[in-house]
């Protein structure tokens, strides 16, 4: 045997023993099955905490002055503005350096006895709002406002995107309260949020008889305790037409159609809220909350029934979405 054959069968011989060492004595390699373990979850439902009351105050009287036409070009019963700018406050920083106030800010002031007459709040009214997502409008936001003579309400809110960002923007946001005004104002009966079409909805229903709340989203439903005077995220804004707020801080219980919870608002005081050339004197309120935790800053018309004319919210991330009023229709 020559010494090319002796080396092939070198090589032979040391590769049968490598491949029996690898096949007879290594054990076999499997994957984890990941998909096979069980994954629990435990949630709690914890009652909120009993808020702080107040005293129902009776519905905020309206000016009677009438502007002259040539200042509003608008008729005296209906309040006009539109603005294609965000809004500007003029005693308000930006919310990320909001300071509170060191004192106890002023309430609205109450109007004096003959200087105004006695104005419900009016049976149907349509308020437009232009929304701006940072400082670029985005789209508009219409709250139908509509009371019936058997003393029940229905308010909608439908904020749709507008121009380019409709094209991005599939579908609308939509809410609704709907119930019963009360000697103590709004008392909501059903309330609903549906955001971009049927299969995103959530649904509260209030059954002040049992004080049962009835919480329905995406076809699951759940029930929880009803505390007295809750509101909806739509109603509460309509409520203080009713109750106007005074100074200091109050609470209340509000559902978003998911859950029930607690909160807590701050009056800043009075600032002005510019919206194109026209200036409103409002009541500024602030939700206060924890840091990387939603906010919402709400600016109330003094001389219009309370009602909302500049929204700010402001998520968990920082990035801000306003709504400012651009008009108002209404009929008795």
């Amino acid at each position: 045997m020559n010494r090319i054959w002796k080396t092939l069968l070198v090589s032979l011989l040391a590769s049968l023993l490598i491949h029996f060492l690898l096949l007879g004595f290594f054990p076999k390699i499997t994957w984890p099955d990941f998909g096979k373990k069980p994954i629990v979850l435990e949630t709690r439902i914890v009652s909120p905490k009993k808020p702080i009351r107040f005293k129902p105050l009776a519905p905020p009287r309206p000016k009677t002055a009438k502007p002259k036409a040539s200042e509003t070009g608008a008729p005296p019963s209906i309040a006009r503005t539109e603005s294609a700018s965000p809004p500007q406050l003029t005693s308000a920083p930006t919310p990320a350096s909001m300071p509170m106030p060191a004192s106890t800010p002023r309430a609205a002031s109450a109007p004096l006895p003959g200087q105004e007459k006695e104005v419900g709040v009016p049976s149907h009214a349509v308020l437009t709002f232009n929304v701006f997502r940072g400082n670029v409008n985005v789209g508009i936001a219409v709250h139908t406002w509509d009371i019936t003579d058997d003393g029940r309400y229905a308010i909608t809110n439908r904020v749709s995107a507008t121009g380019i960002f409709a094209l991005f923007v599939k579908g609308a946001m939509t809410q609704t309260s709907e119930g019963r005004v009360t000697e103590k104002g709004l008392q909501p009966e059903l309330y609903t949020i549906t955001r971009g079409g049927e299969q995103n909805r959530q649904e509260a229903h209030f059954d002040w008889k049992t004080m049962k709340l009835e919480l329905v989203s995406n076809g699951v439903s759940q029930e929880v305790e009803l505390e007295p005077m809750t509101q909806d995220q739509l109603s509460f804004l309509y409520q203080f037409a009713y109750t106007p707020p005074k100074e200091g801080i109050f609470s209340f219980h509000s559902t978003d159609g998911r859950k029930i919870d607690i909160y807590d608002y701050q009056i800043l005081g009075e600032e002005t809220v510019l919206s194109g050339a026209k200036k409103i004197r409002t009541l500024h309120l602030k939700k206060l909350h924890d840091a990387g935790v939603e906010g919402t800053e709400i600016w109330l018309d003094e001389d219009h029934y309370y009602w909302p004319v500049a929204v700010l919210m402001t998520d968990k991330n920082g990035d801000t979405m306003r709504q400012l009023i651009s008009q108002i229709e209404e009929k008795r």
